[in-house]
């Protein structure tokens, strides 16, 4: 497979939501079957593109590169290609140092509920860089004509659904759905992935109510101190629109690591600097 093949293959697997490792051979030592720039991309299933040697050779690259992607970190290493097995050029045997490159794609986000706080946050986080996911049990609502051509709407039970997505690091989840109890089935599923970002809609008291039920069922203190519930900031917010807006502001926040504070400094300029005197 050539490299415009593989590079195809790469973006495709990308745009398609998949994280991949990529093994890149940089250097060679003795009769290497394959060049210095050399490329095989490994999914988490364990499905390639490409080929460095036979197929001893290419299942220790799938192995290092399923390691890799389940580790989340990428990796460089030596391979050795025994001359008796038949994979290497001479009867020598070679060595591959192969780098291991673990690409997500962009972060995705999966919104339990297509009320219309979902709708309306759907619209607005396509602007932020995310590839939408809205997911609903109610045909009425997970209608595309609620939605742009940008998101992709699962119908069916949500909890289950969500974990069919298998949400992992590059994934946040909404949690806005019609009711107490399916926001809390939600949420239970929600924490038992590895998303990057959880939040859940509710007053104070439901979120505590739900919070006290999953304690309850053993889920971990700590583990709950992460979701953002009630989530968004604190924006006075009333309509769809206005929650969906304290919702992404929230997540902005958290993607940039920043303190959502108000940047006002006109009073602190006052009063350290001699403008506000003449």
């Amino acid at each position: 497979m050539n490299a415009t093949t593989i590079y195809s293959e790469i973006q495709t697997a990308l745009r398609q939501g998949q994280r991949i490792a990529v093994a890149t051979v940089v250097k060679t030592a003795g009769a290497a079957p394959c060049g210095v720039g050399s490329k095989m991309m490994v999914r988490t299933d364990g499905t390639v593109a490409g080929s460095f040697a036979g197929p001893q050779t290419n299942g220790t690259v799938i192995q290092k590169a399923l390691q890799a992607l389940h580790d989340g970190q990428s990796l460089l290493t030596h391979i050795h290609l025994d001359a008796d097995q038949g994979e290497a050029v001479g009867s020598c045997g070679a060595t591959l140092e192969v780098f291991f490159e673990v690409l997500r794609p962009e972060p995705r986000l999966i919104i339990a509920g297509a009320g219309y706080v979902a709708q309306a946050l759907a619209k607005l986080a396509s602007t932020l860089d995310f590839r939408i996911v809205v997911i609903d049990d109610r045909r009425d609502l997970a209608d595309p004509q609620m939605f742009s051509e940008k998101v992709q709407l699962t119908f069916g039970d949500i909890p289950q659904s969500i974990h069919e997505l298998e949400p992992d690091e590059s994934s946040w989840i909404v949690i806005v759905t019609r009711g107490h109890h399916l926001d809390m089935d939600a949420l239970r599923a929600a924490l038992a992935s590895r998303a990057a970002y959880i939040g859940m809609i509710g007053s104070t008291g439901k979120v505590k109510q739900i919070f006290k039920n999953l304690l309850k069922e053993g889920i971990a203190y700590e583990r709950l101190a992460e979701v953002h519930a009630t989530i968004g900031l604190d924006l006075g917010a009333e309509t769809p629109d206005e929650i969906a807006l304290s919702i992404a502001a929230e997540m902005v926040m958290v993607r940039k690591k920043a303190t959502g504070a108000q940047l006002k400094t006109l009073h602190t300029l006052l009063e350290n600097s001699s403008i506000g005197s003449a």
